[in-house]
């Protein structure tokens, strides 16, 4: 059924008499409740000592309305009656916008046991257990479950198991068979959330790699800046692992050498950082560096390696009719992949990796795009952060 069993709201404890969580500890403790499990233990032969003296201090962090104090309590209190109620208990929580710590259960004769406790009893007809069981069926079947059921969870406060879906006929199909499955619509599946970062691997649908550059926004829309000859061939391209982040946008290739990859895939955040050997370095600006500047380049098979600004404009001609105007030569080697990588001077984006010569077994040389001419030309704004005391 799809019903959600309603709650009875004749056994909740009237909101003009509430009783305290902080009291209610008072009662508990000096009754020797015994702290749950993941309570650190008391030094041997203080625990009744320890339990008795606690409770006017936690009783004290409730009427300040501390935030931890509250936790601490609810959870004293769950725990003491999740085993004195036994199957008959049915969950806990807080209503929402409230102070009030509820406690279900299907026994009736429980209320005055819950609410000496200090919480709210709420009576509803299925246990905890009941809606376990429910949740062990749909877990068997997480291997036959369509891309639009996107989640399932016990929910104490509806006393039922919520199957969330984009697709509500296909959720319930997915629960058939179950009683007490609540069908909760929503708009967009989930997905794994991973880092964009300068230096990162990426690969396109045709089988080329290159290497995130920067992230950069225009509007609302996100992209990744890389190397023109890495977009040129178009295609879909995707991160480190595999997944898809989104089809080029842009391209230039030759006479300049930068392109665009939207970042159509919410599986992805861009960051403001690039990959050093010792993790990562927060880009805070575009500041150009003049000839002889130290400059680094992050490259996706090359690594994080260091060198000197040697010129700048520099026309390049790759060959077959591939000239590229307006480059910036450097000491740093780079390798095939490396295309797209990242160059800064100190925290300062300086550009993307065009191409270079000897690679690094023999000690090359490397060409960047200058990344101002890139957020000009297409209107961008680089995403940047703030440097840490690290960031040199």
């Amino acid at each position: 059924m799809w019903i959600i069993t309603e709650r009875e709201d004749s056994f909740v404890l009237p909101r003009r008499c509430p009783r305290s969580l902080g009291a209610a500890l008072g009662f508990l403790l000096s009754m020797g409740v015994a702290l749950p499990a993941s309570a650190a233990p008391a030094p041997s032969g203080a625990d009744s000592l320890g339990r008795m003296s606690a409770a006017p201090r936690l009783a004290k962090e409730a009427a300040a309305g501390g935030v931890e104090s509250m936790l601490v309590e609810s959870t004293l209190v769950e725990s003491t009656l999740r085993a004195a109620l036994g199957s008959s208990f049915a969950g806990a929580w807080f209503e929402p916008g409230s102070s009030d710590f509820v406690v279900a259960t299907t026994d009736p004769a429980a209320a005055p046991r819950v609410r000496t406790a200090g919480a709210q009893p709420r009576l509803v007809s299925r246990d905890l257990l009941a809606l376990d069981r429910v949740m062990t069926v749909l877990d068997a079947r997480a291997s036959n479950v369509p891309d639009t059921v996107t989640g399932w969870y016990v929910d104490p406060a509806s006393n039922s198991v919520v199957v969330s879906a984009t697709d509500d006929a296909a959720a319930k199909a997915f629960a058939a068979g179950q009683d007490a499955v609540r069908i909760e619509h929503v708009d967009a599946r989930p997905a794994p959330r991973a880092e964009l970062h300068g230096g990162d691997t990426i690969t396109s649908s045709s089988g080329e790699r290159c290497s995130v550059g920067f992230n950069a926004i225009s509007g609302g829309t996100r992209y990744i800046i890389t190397a023109g000859h890495c977009t040129e061939m178009g295609g879909i391209w995707s991160g480190p692992d595999g997944r898809a982040i989104g089809p080029v946008a842009k391209s230039s290739f030759p006479g300049h050498d930068f392109g665009l990859v939207e970042v159509t895939s919410q599986s992805w955040e861009q960051t403001h950082d690039i990959e050093t050997d010792s993790g990562y370095l927060t880009v805070t600006g575009t500041k150009a560096a003049p000839v002889g500047s130290s400059v680094c380049m992050s490259g996706s098979v090359s690594g994080y390696h260091c060198g000197r600004v040697k010129a700048i404009g520099e026309t390049v001609n790759y060959g077959g009719g591939d000239v590229v105007q307006g480059l910036t030569r450097t000491t740093i080697c780079a390798e095939a992949g490396d295309s797209g990588g990242p160059f800064v001077s100190g925290t300062q984006a300086q550009g993307t990796l065009s191409g270079g010569t000897g690679g690094c077994t023999l000690g090359g040389q490397s060409y960047f795009q200058p990344i101002d001419v890139v957020l000009s030309t297409y209107g961008l704004t680089l995403v940047t952060g703030t440097a840490s005391r690290d960031d040199s």
